[in-house]
């Protein structure tokens, strides 16, 4: 079933935004009273928010102050990033975090893949909460899903007036595919098993690993989509960690014992998993992170015996294979996508149905494939194939190619029973003029389990179906069946 923050993948392995585009303004050259959504309003702690930016009317963001803020002191914060522009999705998720370690979170509403201009949402996000928030510019970092993290990451690493402290990268890696040279973040990589951006999680981890950078990655079990709430926190606990390391905040000896016991933990339970890439992960952590502290020799020994042992180069050759194949299967499709909604073929039917020939058998391989590690290759190229036909589509409707992007979505929509093609398909059809078409699609995106209303209806592209009586009892249908 499809619930309220209905997910939109993003494998795009680009952001592009100029370094000149950087047009950030120090707050304190602007002259603002308003601290909540009105100008005026009293400043709301405590909950979720949404705020209109002072300098931008149409920017804004959803944000979560602790319920103990005070802008007589400086508080850490942290801007998310969301593919969709749903800036409400990391916040309501991780607002318990937020909460508990005395954090701000905010998340654009305007930054979205496929934007024309990211560094505006970037630049009215900064400027409107350092009018507005006591900020500790020594602990401001940055987050982001899929096409939010690259943004997150081009923030950290393209803004010097921002002084980003550190990244928490969900589902992606770099914003440009490569590392920066100047990169001396905090980054924190946070994966499922099963995501298709999964090879360049692993890619960044070995780069970070090889040039001795700061990083942290935690691979948990799911898809591409917002880690869960506990690995978020392990990236805030990490974060607050090195502040006090570097002494930025006052060292906690109950919470660095916590952290470190934590660590401990996890790194001998993956030795005795006989999970060498988990150990190397751990104990490289409590290394890097507790150097200082921590009397961390024994494990500095460890790290180095690990580091040399049969079983982890194993582990590593084995996770290499794993890319390699992953990326073997989608050269044979990759190519056929694009050469299909250029409408290169020759012979468009033979070549459609060799695409969904070829992702009926990764989709089967996924699922009855005995190997586990065989089994998630199938699964994340499937999902990235699927992915990259949706964007092609996406890229088509940006620039108004509506037969180009109509025609990806089809094909998407034959070759998975899920609602996102569908939806998309209605969009396009929106835009088009064809109404009944639109209300069509929305209806058969229901029966795949498209269940929320208000995410329909507060979507600015079916605005031209709203005075369609079966547009408004499908969203009546819909609230009936809460």
């Amino acid at each position: 079933m499809i619930g309220k923050y209905f997910p939109r993948p993003c494998r795009s392995k680009t952001v592009s935004i100029a370094a000149g585009a950087w047009l950030i303004v120090a707050a304190a050259t602007l002259n603002v009273s308003s601290q909540s959504e009105k100008p005026g309003a009293p400043l709301v702690s405590g909950q979720v928010v949404n705020v209109v930016s002072a300098t931008d009317s149409t920017q804004s963001y959803s944000l979560y102050l602790p319920s103990i803020y005070a802008p007589s002191k400086r508080w850490p914060m942290i801007y998310f990033f969301d593919p969709g522009g749903h800036g409400e999705r990391p916040v309501e998720l991780y607002k318990d975090i937020a909460e508990k370690y005395g954090f701000i979170f905010a998340g654009s509403n305007n930054s979205r893949n496929f934007s024309s201009d990211q560094a505006a949402s970037v630049n009215a996000i900064w400027q409107d909460a350092h009018l507005r928030l006591a900020i500790d510019e020594h602990r401001t970092y940055v987050s982001g899903f899929s096409g939010g993290a690259r943004v997150a990451g081009a923030m950290a690493l393209n803004c010097s007036q921002c002084q980003i402290a550190g990244v928490v990268a969900h589902g992606a890696g770099y914003p440009s595919g490569k590392p920066n040279t100047k990169d001396h973040l905090l980054y924190y990589l946070a994966v499922g098993d099963r995501d298709f951006n999964w090879p360049e999680v692993v890619s960044v981890r070995r780069e970070r690993e090889d040039k001795g950078l700061p990083y942290r990655v935690r691979v948990y079990s799911g898809t591409h989509q917002w880690a869960p709430a506990d690995v978020m926190e392990d990236a805030v606990q990490w974060f607050i960690l090195h502040s006090m390391q570097s002494g930025d905040v006052p060292r906690r000896p109950e919470f660095i014992e916590q952290s470190f016991q934590a660590l401990q933990t996890r790194a001998e339970d993956a030795e005795k998993q006989s999970d060498p890439l988990s150990q190397l992960a751990a104990l490289r952590s409590l290394v890097s992170d507790f150097t200082g502290v921590k009397n961390v020799k024994d494990f500095e020994v460890k790290l180095e015996l690990l580091k040399k042992s049969p079983a982890l180069k194993k582990a590593l050759k084995q996770e290499h294979d794993q890319i390699e194949e992953q990326f073997a299967l989608e050269r044979e499709i990759s190519p056929k996508l694009r050469a299909y909604v250029d409408g290169n073929s020759p012979d468009q039917t033979s070549l459609r149905v060799e695409i969904v020939q070829a992702m009926a058998r990764l989709k089967d391989r996924s699922i009855h494939e005995k190997d586990e590690g065989k089994r998630l290759v199938y699964s994340r190229a499937f999902d990235d194939m699927h992915v990259e036909g949706i964007e092609n589509g996406q890229q088509e409707l940006q620039s108004r190619h509506f037969e180009k992007a109509e025609t990806c979505f089809q094909l998407m929509a034959e070759v998975t029973d899920g609602p996102w093609p569908v939806l998309l398909l209605a969009e396009t059809h929106a835009a088009t003029g064809k109404k009944k078409q639109a209300i069509a699609d929305l209806q058969q995106a229901v029966r795949r389990g498209l269940n929320d209303a208000d995410a329909i209806e507060s979507n600015r592209q079916f605005d031209v179906l709203k005075s369609e009586p079966e547009f408004q009892k499908l969203l009546a249908d819909l609230r009936s069946q809460r």
